[in-house]
């Protein structure tokens, strides 16, 4: 029997029912212990697919390594220490930024600080903050187009796989329909051999009808998948 799985297509509705807002927002974030004003973004995507990618896109995009500092249930803090954010000019500072939330929906935190004392917000750094805004809506764009074009290309080959399997079996089925025809023309001799190939058809045909069920749910997904990723990165 043939597994079918729909958490794709479920994750896949549970982004267009969500409102696509890419709002930064501001508040207060607490990194082990330490409470920074800070800048959020969410994302409708699982926590847990969100940790690794944070990670990647600081290391891809500014070169900067973000270092795992303190865990707490599914909130991971990062920390970059006196590092420089290419975009906010030469002089270094500490990057703060966490990532939490559940299987729904996720926030990614960011603080900035030159110093203790001196965090990049609205009002204190406002050029700068509108630089720091930007990254976190740079990572919302990365982050989908990541997700979406792994997504896109699983189901690809899992489809492509699958059109070969429903072909194949097909083939056997009919192969098995045509020793069928065989063995009816010789009843009394062959009585047995036409009911175990009969089985045998039963199963073929089974296996090749589940196949083509399984190929019909993997178009509707991929579909689902092109017009949620248009949705989300145009």
């Amino acid at each position: 029997m043939i597994r079918l799985t729909f958490s794709l297509l479920i994750f896949c509705s549970s982004f267009v029912s969500a409102q696509q807002s890419a709002t930064v927002t501001d508040g207060t974030t607490t990194y082990d212990k330490m409470t920074l004003p800070s800048m959020s973004i969410q994302l409708d995507a699982p926590v847990d697919i969100v940790y690794d990618i944070w990670d990647d896109f600081w290391d891809e995009r500014y070169d900067i390594d973000i270092d795992r500092t303190d865990k707490d249930g599914d909130n991971i803090a990062y920390l970059a220490e006196q590092v420089p954010v290419r975009s906010l000019g030469d002089k270094n500072l500490d990057v703060y930024s966490s990532v939490g939330g559940n299987e729904q929906r996720t926030t990614v935190n960011l603080s900035l600080a030159y110093a203790e004392n001196d965090v990049i917000t609205r009002t204190n750094h406002e050029s700068d903050y509108q630089t720091a805004s930007a990254i976190l809506q740079e990572f919302r764009t990365y982050f989908y187009q990541r997700y979406f074009d792994e997504k896109l290309t699983d189901t690809r080959d899992e489809l492509a796989d699958l059109r070969d399997d429903s072909q194949d079996a097909s083939k056997d089925a009919e192969k098995a329909r045509k020793k069928i025809e065989k063995y009816e023309d010789k009843i009394d001799k062959y009585q047995r051999k036409i009911e175990d190939a009969r089985e045998d058809v039963g199963d073929e045909l089974q296996t090749a009808e589940e196949k083509s069920e399984r190929v019909r749910q993997l178009e509707q997904q991929l579909q689902e998948l092109e017009r949620t990723r248009k949705q989300y990165l145009g």
